[in-house]
C-alpha cells in the first residue's frame, strides 16, 4: 500500500508539470514573430529551371569527360536571358536567438505576403524549415523579409509524452494487478476436458483436419478472387517490376525520348517483362544475385517474382497481378501451417481455439493486402511466423541440437534477404530471450516478487541457450551473404536509411485496430478489462484454461509482435503502415488469449464464432484492404481507337494502368512538333499550364 501511495505522489504531480509545461512552450511558440526567408540553388533548382524552361536537353553541354561542371551551368542558367522562370531553394531564417525550429518546435512561415516576382512557394513538409520557390526574376537579395511564422511543438515529441505516461501507469496497474491476484491466489491455470457434440465432431482426426484444410482453401480463394478484381498496380509494384528484369526503377526504365508512334503495349512491356524465355529469365537471376541495384532491398524476393513470369507473356496488368498473388499465396500457405503448429503447441487438444483462430488469421485485412501486394512483406510476414516457432518450440520442448541450430540458422539468413527489417525483428527475438535469460537467474528472485511483471515468459535456465542462439542469428548473415553477394552493402544501406528518419506515425493504434483486428481492439480491450475488474470485485477467481508455461507462450508471442510493430513504425522511412505490419499477425494472438480466460464452452464457441462472422463480413469489400488499385473511370477516357499525343507531359509509371495497350503514343517536347499532327481526332496529354502554348 505504502509504494502504490508513493508512486501515485511521484506520477500525478510528474504528469500536472509536464502538461503546464508544454502547455506554455505551446503558447509561447504560437505567438507570431518575423524572420526572413534565404534563396539557396542548389542542382536540383539549377534542374528543376532547366525542366520549367523546356531546356532539359542543355544540360548534357556542361557535362566533360564524365563530370559536371556545376560552375558553368549555374552561371549559363544565371545570364541567360531566355531564360525567365528559376526555382530556388528557401530555409527559414530568425532573428529571435530562441523562438526558432528546433528539437523542440516546428516552424509554420505564413508564405502569403511574398514580393509579386515569386509566383509559387511551399516548404517541403509541414513544420519543416526548408521549402522551395518559383521565381520570374533572379534573386539577388540574400533574404527575403518581413516573413511571419509561428511555432508548434513537434508532434512527436507529444505523441512521445501521450504515449510514455500511459504506459507508465499501465505497466505499474498490469504489475499492481499480477501481485495482487498471485498474492491473494485469484488466478488459476486449469485443464479441461469436454464431451459434447462440438467435440464428438471435431475429435475426428479427419474432420478436424478437413476443417483446417477448408480454411486455408476459403483463405486462398478469398486472396485469388479479389486479386482478379485489382484494376491497377501501386508505385512500388511498378519497381518490384522493373528492378526484377531490368536493375531499374520503373521511371528510370522508362524513356520518353523514344516514344514515337510506340504501341501501349509494348511502353507498358518496356517497364515489366520484356522477355519470358528461359536463358533471359537465367540472367536476370544471376544479375539480381550480383547486385539488385535497388539500395534497400535484396535480391530474393526480385529473384522468385521473375521466376514466376519464366515462359510467360504477361503484359498485361490483371495477369501481372494474378501471377504476383499466386506467388506470394505459397508464403501464405506456408504461414498458415506454422500458425497451425504455433496453436497446436499452445492449445493442444482445445480445437476450437485452434480452428477459429485460424480462420481469423487467415482473413486478416492485413494478410489478405500482403498476398495481393507484389513487394515482400508476405514473405516477411511468413519469416517472422515461421522463426517464431522454431524459436519457442524448441526453447519449450527443449529440442536443441546441431541440426536444429544449422536449420535455424539457414532459415533465419533467407530470412534476412526478405526485408532488412526481418534483422531489426531477430535483434528483438534475442533480447527478449536475453532478458527471458536474466530473469532466471535465482539471485533475482527479490526484484521478481517486488516487481511481478518482471516474471519470465520463458524458461532458460542455462546461458549456454543465448549462445546458441547467438551463434544461430550471427552465421546467418553469412547464410544471406552467401545467398546475395551484395547483402553487408545494401545492408549498411537500409539502416542509414532507418536512422534517418526516427519518428512515430502517430497512426499505429489504427492501423493494428483497422487492418489487424478489423476494429474489435478496442472493444476486446475494453471488455477484456471489465471483465476482469467484475471478476475481482465479485470475489471470483480468474480461471484459465490453460497450463502456465503455454498462456506465457502466447504473451511472448504477442509482445514479440508488439515490439516489432513499435519500432518499426518508428524507424519506417515513411510513415506507412507496410513498416510495422508483417508483425501484426503475431499482435492477433490477443484474441485467442483474452477466450482463454472464459472457462465455459459455449460462451467462447459463441465469442469465436462472432468474431470470425465479423471477419467474413468484412472481406465482402475491398475497402479493408491496402494498396488495392481501381480504375478511377472519369480518368479512363482513352478508349477509341485515336492516336494519343502527350505534350511536354505523359501518363506517370504508377498511372499505367490508364495506359491503352491498344493505342499508339508519342511524346512531343517541342511546341513545333504540334503542327506535324494530321489526323482530326486524336487524345492530348498536357498540363494545365502548358495550354496556353497549344
Amino acid at each position: 500500500m505504502k509504494n502504490k501511495k508513493l508512486f501515485f505522489k511521484i506520477y500525478i504531480p510528474f504528469v500536472v508539470i509536464t502538461i503546464i509545461f508544454f502547455a506554455a512552450l505551446s503558447l509561447l511558440g504560437n505567438k507570431t514573430r518575423v524572420g526572413y526567408l534565404q534563396p539557396m540553388f542548389f542542382i536540383h533548382n539549377m534542374e528543376e529551371t532547366l525542366r520549367l524552361n523546356n531546356l532539359e536537353n542543355i544540360k548534357t553541354n556542361f557535362i566533360i569527360d564524365k563530370e559536371l561542371d556545376e560552375e558553368r551551368w549555374k552561371n549559363y542558367l544565371l545570364t541567360n536571358e531566355t531564360i525567365n522562370i528559376y526555382s530556388y531553394g528557401i530555409k527559414m531564417g530568425y532573428y529571435d536567438k530562441v523562438f526558432r525550429h528546433s528539437d523542440i518546435y516546428d516552424v509554420y512561415p505564413d508564405l502569403s505576403n511574398l514580393p509579386k516576382y515569386i509566383t509559387e512557394a511551399e516548404m517541403w513538409r509541414e513544420g519543416n524549415p526548408f521549402g522551395y520557390l518559383i521565381s520570374t526574376k533572379i534573386i539577388t537579395e540574400e533574404k527575403i523579409e518581413n516573413i511571419n511564422y509561428t511555432l508548434k511543438i513537434k508532434k512527436n515529441i507529444i505523441n512521445i509524452i501521450a504515449f510514455l505516461y500511459p504506459l507508465i501507469l499501465i505497466l505499474y496497474l498490469i504489475n499492481y494487478f499480477i501481485k495482487y491476484i498471485i498474492i491473494n491466489d485469484k488466478i488459476h491455470f486449469i485443464k479441461t476436458y469436454y464431451q459434447n457434440s462440438f467435440y464428438n465432431l471435431v475429435d475426428k482426426k479427419y474432420i478436424f483436419y478437413l476443417a483446417i484444410f477448408l480454411i486455408l482453401l476459403f483463405s486462398l480463394f478469398v486472396r485469388i478472387y479479389w486479386a482478379s478484381k485489382q484494376e491497377g498496380l501501386y508505385w512500388d509494384e511498378y519497381h518490384s517490376l522493373s528492378f526484377s528484369n531490368y536493375g531499374l526503377f520503373a521511371d528510370d526504365k522508362l524513356n520518353l525520348e523514344t516514344v514515337n508512334n510506340t504501341l501501349g503495349y509494348d511502353i507498358l512491356k518496356s517497364i515489366t517483362i520484356d522477355n519470358s524465355s528461359i536463358e533471359d529469365c537465367i540472367n536476370d537471376i544471376k544479375r539480381l544475385y550480383k547486385d539488385t541495384d535497388d539500395p534497400f532491398i535484396s535480391n530474393l524476393y526480385y529473384t522468385l517474382l521473375r521466376f514466376a513470369f519464366i515462359e510467360r507473356e504477361v503484359v498485361n496488368i490483371k495477369n501481372i497481378i494474378i501471377t504476383g498473388t499466386i506467388l506470394n499465396c505459397i508464403f501464405s500457405i506456408i504461414s498458415f501451417i506454422f500458425l497451425l503448429k504455433i496453436l497446436k503447441l499452445i492449445f493442444e487438444d482445445k480445437k476450437e481455439f485452434i480452428i477459429f483462430s485460424l480462420l481469423i488469421f487467415s482473413l486478416s485485412p492485413i494478410s489478405i493486402s500482403f498476398s495481393m501486394f507484389l513487394r515482400a512483406y508476405q514473405m516477411q510476414e511468413t519469416f517472422f511466423i515461421v522463426i517464431t516457432f522454431i524459436v519457442i518450440n524448441t526453447i519449450y520442448n527443449n529440442k536443441y541440437s546441431i541440426q536444429n541450430l544449422i536449420f535455424t540458422s539457414i532459415i533465419a539468413g533467407i530470412g534476412y534477404l526478405t526485408l532488412y527489417s526481418s534483422l531489426l525483428f531477430v535483434l528483438i527475438l534475442s533480447a527478449m530471450l536475453f532478458i527471458n535469460y536474466c530473469l532466471n537467474i535465482d539471485k533475482l528472485e527479490f526484484i521478481k516478487n517486488k516487481y511481478a511483471i518482471l516474471n519470465p515468459l520463458l524458461k532458460i535456465k542455462s546461458y549456454k541457450i543465448i549462445i546458441y542462439y547467438a551463434l544461430a542469428f550471427i552465421s546467418a548473415l553469412f547464410v544471406a551473404r552467401i545467398l546475395y553477394n551484395s547483402f553487408f552493402a545494401s545492408l549498411f544501406n537500409a539502416n542509414n536509411r532507418a536512422s534517418s528518419s526516427l519518428a512515430f506515425s502517430g497512426k499505429l493504434f489504427n492501423y493494428i485496430n483497422n487492418l489487424s483486428f478489423n476494429t474489435l481492439l478496442l472493444i476486446l480491450l475494453i471488455v477484456f478489462i471489465l471483465y476482469v475488474i467484475m471478476q475481482i470485485l465479485n470475489k471470483k477467481e480468474l480461471n484459465i484454461i490453460l497450463e502456465k508455461s503455454k498462456f506465457k507462450l502466447l504473451i511472448f508471442i504477442i509482445l514479440l509482435g508488439l515490439i516489432f510493430a513499435i519500432l518499426g513504425d518508428l524507424t519506417s522511412p515513411y510513415k506507412l503502415e507496410r513498416y510495422s505490419a508483417s508483425s501484426y499477425i503475431l499482435i492477433l494472438f490477443f484474441i485467442p488469449l483474452i477466450l482463454s480466460f472464459i472457462s465455459n464452452l459455449k460462451i467462447r464457441i459463441i465469442l469465436f464464432a462472432l468474431i470470425s462472422i465479423i471477419y467474413m463480413a468484412n472481406i465482402t469489400t475491398p475497402k479493408r484492404f491496402v494498396y488495392f488499385e481501381v480504375i478511377d473511370k472519369n480518368k479512363y477516357v482513352v478508349r477509341n481507337d485515336y492516336n494519343v499525343y502527350g505534350y511536354k507531359s505523359f501518363i506517370n509509371f504508377y498511372d499505367f494502368h490508364y495506359l491503352n495497350t491498344n493505342l499508339y503514343y508519342t511524346y512531343l517536347n517541342d511546341g513545333n512538333e504540334l503542327n506535324y499532327i494530321k489526323e482530326n481526332n486524336f487524345y492530348l496529354i498536357t498540363n494545365p499550364k502548358y495550354i496556353v502554348e497549344i
